[in-house]
Parts: structure tokens; C-alpha cells; sequence
């Protein structure tokens, strides 16, 4: 009598994921000034803007930086709030100084700056590009309305229209209070509000965020639905901002920055002081990461192309950078169904086994 011999099985749960860190460096960058903003994508170039039109780059992940501004196309008197790396040459900077808000825009790599588009009064707070070659820019209300606006050419041209978004009484946002990837656009406010759009724009609904008046600062993982804000609390959701809940974190201060990597496998934060914190695979409690010898945190981020793995920077108000590598890698579960039997059967094909 044959005996049933082959296994039927199947892989249910995941291997635990891999993650590891490399110590924290600094940079030297060359300048003394506040740095309040930078972006990078992976292998290809790193930029960073602060106060007095600052603007520097480097094209091998920080290690040596060059002035981006040398003919000082960006007057001193603009302090930029946010820029977006978009290669090697090119890159766009939002800032404002007392009468206007601009846009600055380069495609030589720094050599010459353009003022792509101009607003009176105001704060042009972020700048991102969530779809290939279309951006968007939140900036704090004028006349009653949030100033939006979008380029579906790449920077070239711009226009607000279809982006209508009043706001509530004296509401603002923050710099680098930004987050969207492909037609979602989220922003903080100082408001207990964090506005959304899910069709890049055209409307928005806004969600609470409870105890918390401010989110200036916002990251997300659309992906898992994971995301945290916060400033004198760190507040997290894992169901896509419906629900917005503080979490137990340490250090004092406020909160001014968080960033991470792809299904929150690590999460940093930095308070307005010289420490980084950081939550290893989304464990149950946050740690102290690392602290600067000098300077007080202003931003951290992740690379772009980087979300596995890659670096990270943290930008600091002498004109300092932080910068660590990381990896997280893992094989994610596929499946919540359990199997009700095991099932045992002749290998097929053999010669002994035609069907």
C-alpha cells in the first residue's frame, strides 16, 4: 500500500526583519550658520538651506560640501525654510524675507538662482514633488485661503488654481511640515488639525489631532498607514491620521522634527536640543540615539531612493549636520489565513505517480 509522502505547506508569518545602524558622524560644511532644511537622493547629491539665503550642496553624502549660492543670487535678507533636491544640478528653495515669499530654482548646480514664482506676504513653508515631474508647495494663508500651488512641468510654470483651501481663523503651518507621495498631500498646522488631500489638491478634509495645537512637524508611511507629528508631544497614528494618540517618548523640549524608513522599521526624532532619538523595528520604547558635541537640532530626514536603506541627516542651527547610515531589511508576512490541515501526497511527477 502506497504511503503519502510529499509536504503541502505554506509560509504564513515573516523572518524577523534585519536592521542595523552605523554610529553618528559629523560634517563639517563649512558655515556657522542656522541650517533649517535638507534633501537628498541616494548616490546622488545632498542639499541644505538655512537662514541668510544659505545654500550648500555635496555630491558624495556629505562628506565634503561646496558652496551652492556663490554669486548670491538669494539675497541675504531671505531666510529659506525648505529645499528640494531634485538631482545633482538641479534643486528648488522656498523662503521668505519681510515684504514676500519666494521660490528659488537651479538646474546648474548652484552656479545661478531664479525666482520661480513670487507671492506677497506670506510663507512658503514646503516644497515636494509626489509625482514625477508635477511639485506642490504649502506656504501659510494670505487673504484667508492657504497658499497652494502646483507645476505639472517640472517648476516651469505654476498656478493655484483648483487649490482653493480657506483656513480657520489665524491658522498656520511650519516649515518642512510636509509630507505627500503620489496623489496625497498632508501638512501640519498650529491649529489641532492636519489637512489631507487625496486627489492631489482638489479637496481636502482636515483630521484632529487631539490634545495637540501643533504638528510642525509630519511623517507618514502610506504604505502601513503609520505616522507621527507632533511638537510638545510626539503623537503617532497607525490608521492613516483618523486617529491621531500621544507617545510615551524621552527627552524634554519640543519636538521639531521625525523622519523614517520604509513600515516605520526605524524612527528618529529630535527635540530643539543636541540629542536624536530613535525607535528600532517600531519597538515599544524610543532611546537616546546619539548627542552632538555642539548646536542644537533643527530638522532630520532620510534620503530619497533610501527608504531600506541609506542615510540619514540632521541638520543643526551653527551650521552643523549629523549624518548615520542605516539598513532594514526583512521578508514582510503575506498571509493572516491559518491552515485547518496538513496534507501528505505522493511527489508528482515520479514514475510511480501519473497523475
Amino acid at each position: 500500500m502506497k504511503r503519502v509522502l510529499t509536504l503541502f505547506f505554506i509560509l504564513l508569518l515573516a523572518i524577523t526583519s534585519i536592521y542595523s545602524q552605523t554610529p553618528w558622524v559629523e560634517l563639517n560644511t563649512g558655515i556657522n550658520k542656522r541650517l533649517n532644511s535638507v534633501s537628498s537622493i541616494k548616490d546622488v547629491a545632498v542639499w541644505a538651506c538655512g537662514v541668510e539665503g544659505t545654500v550648500i550642496r555635496s555630491t558624495n553624502m556629505g562628506d565634503n560640501w561646496s558652496d551652492a549660492d556663490p554669486n548670491n543670487d538669494i539675497p541675504s535678507s531671505v531666510t529659506l525654510n525648505h529645499v528640494y533636491c531634485i538631482n545633482s544640478q538641479s534643486a528648488l528653495a522656498v523662503g521668505n524675507d519681510n515684504a514676500n515669499t519666494y521660490l528659488f530654482k537651479t538646474d546648474n548646480a548652484g552656479v545661478t538662482w531664479t525666482v520661480s514664482l513670487t507671492q506677497p506676504g506670506g510663507k512658503f513653508n514646503g516644497i515636494h514633488m509626489p509625482i514625477d515631474n508635477s511639485l506642490i508647495i504649502i506656504g501659510d494663508p494670505v487673504g484667508g485661503r492657504w497658499s497652494i500651488w502646483k507645476s505639472v512641468n517640472g517648476g516651469i510654470s505654476w498656478d493655484s488654481a483648483g487649490c482653493y483651501l480657506p483656513s480657520s481663523g489665524s491658522e498656520k503651518g511650519f516649515g518642512n511640515s510636509l509630507w505627500a507621495a503620489g496623489n496625497r498631500i498632508s501638512f501640519g498646522t498650529d491649529n489641532f488639525r492636519i489637512y489631507t488631500s487625496t486627489n492631489y489638491s482638489a479637496s481636502w478634509f482636515n483630521n484632529s489631532t487631539g490634545s495637540e495645537r501643533n504638528s510642525s512637524t509630519l511623517w507618514y508611511d502610506y504604505d502601513y498607514n503609520i505616522g507621527y507629528s507632533g511638537k510638545t508631544q510626539l503623537i503617532k497614528t497607525v490608521n492613516s491620521g483618523l486617529l491621531w494618540l500621544n507617545d510615551t517618548v524621552p527627552g524634554s523640549g519640543d519636538i521639531v522634527s521625525v523622519t523614517g524608513s520604509a513600515h516605520s522599521r526605524f524612527n528618529w526624532f529630535v527635540r530643539n536640543d543636541n540629542k536624536i532619538y530613535v525607535n528600532p523595528h517600531n519597538a515599544s520604547n524610543w532611546q537616546l540615539d546619539y548627542t552632538t558635541p555642539s548646536g542644537n537640532y533643527t530638522y532630520i530626514t532620510i534620503e530619497r531612493n533610501g527608504y531600506f536603506s541609506g542615510a540619514v541627516f540632521a541638520t543643526k542651527d551653527n551650521g552643523g549636520i549629523s549624518r548615520t547610515f542605516f539598513l532594514s531589511l526583512g521578508i514582510s508576512q503575506i498571509s493572516s489565513v491559518v491552515p485547518d490541515r496538513f496534507v501528505l501526497k505522493q511527489n508528482y511527477p515520479n514514475p510511480f505517480n501519473p497523475a
